[in-house]
């Protein structure tokens, strides 16, 4: 479980870095930044959260 966590995180930030490369000289796309997000916040979530220490 523990790396699911670590992989929804990484998918994220996957997410936020592909928009940035897209979009380079301008700003990113709002909705690839709020998904990319949202995948690693539900990541991080579920690590502090989810898993007994």
């Amino acid at each position: 479980m523990y790396y699911i966590a670590k992989f929804l995180q990484a998918v994220g930030l996957a997410i936020i870095l592909l928009g940035f490369l897209t979009a380079f000289p301008r700003l990113m796309d709002r909705t690839l930044l709020a998904l990319g997000g949202c995948v690693f916040l539900s990541g991080w979530i579920f690590q502090t959260y989810g898993l007994n220490k």
